[in-house]
């Protein structure tokens, strides 16, 4: 991966070693893949919730992908001080994110369980 980070680079005077700069847009880029992905998890249980602890899960959802959109834009500020290209499209998620596929047909609490399980099984690329 680190290829494209190098092809997505800009000049700069940054004294960092190109291949050092580009390892970390890589990097920067993995993580941010796997933060927005992880977000959209987490709207997606907070779309889909029901049953007796709706309220209480419903807000959990909301702030979790509040607190990591924030640390998305992070990741992706630090990527382009380092003149990368954040790469945040969908298509780039879908290729870099690390996260397993969150199901789509799971109730209330299951959402929080699979949520974290994938929150820690993130391991980068």
């Amino acid at each position: 991966m680190i290829s494209t980070a190098v092809t997505a680079m800009r000049t700069t005077k940054n004294d960092l070693p190109d291949r050092t700069r580009a390892e970390m847009i890589d990097l920067l880029n993995c993580r941010l893949a796997d933060s927005l992905d992880l977000g959209l998890q987490a709207r997606h249980a907070r779309w889909n919730v029901r049953g007796s602890q709706f309220i209480a899960l419903h807000a959990l959802f909301e702030r979790l992908y509040t607190d990591v959109d924030r640390y998305a834009d992070l990741l992706a500020e630090r990527t382009v001080q380092l003149w990368g290209l954040a790469d945040g499209t969908v298509r780039s998620v879908e290729n870099r994110s690390s996260l397993p596929v969150h199901p789509a047909a799971i109730e209330g609490s299951q959402h929080v369980s699979y949520i974290v399980s994938s929150g820690t099984a993130s391991t980068g690329h």
